[in-house]
Order: C-alpha cells, then sequence, then structure tokens
C-alpha cells in the first residue's frame, strides 16, 4: 500500500511519539502484524471514550492488518475499584454475557468481518475460568486496586 500508516495516524492526532520509527514504519509496510484492544463488559455497550481504540483498529485493518477484539468477559467477573474506595458491582454471568453481546455489535458496525484481515473477537473468560485465576481473584484481588500496586516501591 503506498500511504503510510503511521504518517495516517500522526495526521489524525492518533500518534505522539516512537522510539523507532523508522523500524515500526518498516514493519507495518512489510508485514501484517495483528494488535489487540482490551474491553471490559461493565456495560451494554461502549461509551464514546472508546472511539478513538476503535478507530484505530479499524485504520490498521484497512492498511491489511488484522484487528483482535479482547472481550474482559472473566476480569469483568472480578469487579475492579479502578481507583475507588468502593467495589464495582458484581455482574452476573447473565449481565456479563447480555453486555458482550451489545459489545460486539459495536465491533460488527466498525470492523470487516470479512477476507483475509477479517477481525478476531476474543473472550478472557474462555481461559481464566479454566485455571480457576476468578476466583482468587474475586477473594484476593478485591484487597488491592491497581493503582495501589503500582504505587508500592519494589
Amino acid at each position: 500500500m503506498n500511504q503510510n500508516l503511521i504518517k495516517t495516524f500522526q495526521e489524525r492526532g492518533y500518534f505522539n511519539q516512537c522510539t523507532d520509527l523508522d523500524n515500526l514504519n518498516k514493519l507495518l509496510n512489510n508485514k501484517k502484524i495483528k494488535l489487540y484492544i482490551g474491553f471490559d463488559c461493565t456495560a451494554p455497550s461502549l461509551h464514546v471514550g472508546s472511539l478513538v481504540q476503535i478507530m484505530c483498529l479499524r485504520l490498521f485493518q484497512n492498511f491489511g492488518h488484522t484487528p483482535i477484539v479482547l472481550l474482559g468477559g472473566g476480569t469483568t467477573m472480578v469487579g475492579d475499584p479502578s481507583g475507588k474506595e468502593e467495589s464495582r458491582k458484581i455482574l452476573t454471568s447473565a449481565e456479563i454475557k447480555k453486555n458482550t453481546s451489545g459489545i460486539k455489535k459495536v465491533f460488527n458496525k466498525f470492523l470487516n468481518n470479512k477476507g483475509n484481515n477479517k477481525f478476531i473477537f476474543l473472550n478472557n473468560e474462555k481461559w481464566l475460568t479454566k485455571i480457576n485465576y476468578i476466583n482468587f481473584l474475586r477473594d484476593y484481588g478485591k484487597h488491592f486496586t491497581i493503582n495501589k500496586m503500582l504505587t508500592l516501591i519494589a
């Protein structure tokens, strides 16, 4: 493709800086990659704050790359205080499945589901439930926030 993906990203304000721009350009122009963005299934649809990420996936796909939409069906089961003092309400499996279905509809509108680089849906529930990680995180993870863990000195 004669147009440069990084240049297009820069023109649209999606790209700020890179440690090795030349090699990134070479990679994206000479090889088709897979890339992912993850979304927790805490609501029946995505909000406008997710639009930039969705448009980035679409742009990569338009340049021949394969986007992966990673749905957090498993991590949604855990809940996350997101820096707040109180925990997020734990959703039922039925609520999470309903939310997952609604979120999938968003991607079916914005991404191409045909051809060699059709987008891929993955749901981390599929592998997290197999290793009983959800129960561990529900029992112990609720006592720690990501923000708190990031501020601890190693």
